[in-house]
């Protein structure tokens, strides 16, 4: 089956298969690729089969399209041949006419792997909780504590002054 196999500028790739008698790529979501680049028209190329290939054609794209580093004009078809390079607007792809040479092969056998129970863990020496949220650990202050005591006293004292003052009569 023919792919274009594409390359965004976040390096993430993607493969689209040409199945659809004509393949548009574009912007737009109507496309029957959508590419979602500001590089990339609303409609801009197309791809078709033709013979035994496939033809691009530019659809009088803003950015151009590029076939092997050589800029199409609009609405001319192209034949493509294996691994050419296909840029819409700043976007890279390759064509795959056929991926007879990435035949599917099956996955081994899966070997069935017993793991002995473990009679007993320690936890290693240099362990640490993996929370984000670690615990706090009280820390006793002999500063922060006498300070506290002295404040305590200075506001019992305070208020025994003030009680004393109002008990006090008239000479």
């Amino acid at each position: 089956m023919p792919k274009l196999h594409i390359t965004l500028h976040d390096g993430s790739q993607m493969d689209h298969e040409l199945t659809d008698e004509t393949v548009t790529v574009g912007r737009a979501p109507d496309n029957t690729f959508h590419l979602d680049d500001a590089s990339v028209s609303s409609h801009h190329a197309q791809l078709s089969p033709k013979d035994d290939g496939f033809v691009l054609k530019d659809l009088g794209s803003t950015n151009g399209t590029k076939l092997n580093g050589t800029s199409l004009k609009a609405n001319e078809e192209h034949i493509l041949n294996a691994g050419d390079k296909i840029q819409f607007g700043k976007v890279e792809s390759v064509f795959d006419p056929d991926n007879a040479g990435e035949e599917t092969q099956e996955l081994p056998e899966v070997e069935d792997h017993v793991l002995p129970v473990a009679k007993s863990s320690t936890k290693p020496s240099n362990f640490m909780n993996a929370s984000p949220f670690q615990r706090k650990t009280a820390r006793k202050d002999p500063i922060g504590v006498a300070l506290y005591v002295l404040a305590a006293l200075s506001i019992i004292a305070s208020l025994l002054v003030t009680v004393m003052v109002f008990a006090m009569e008239k000479p």
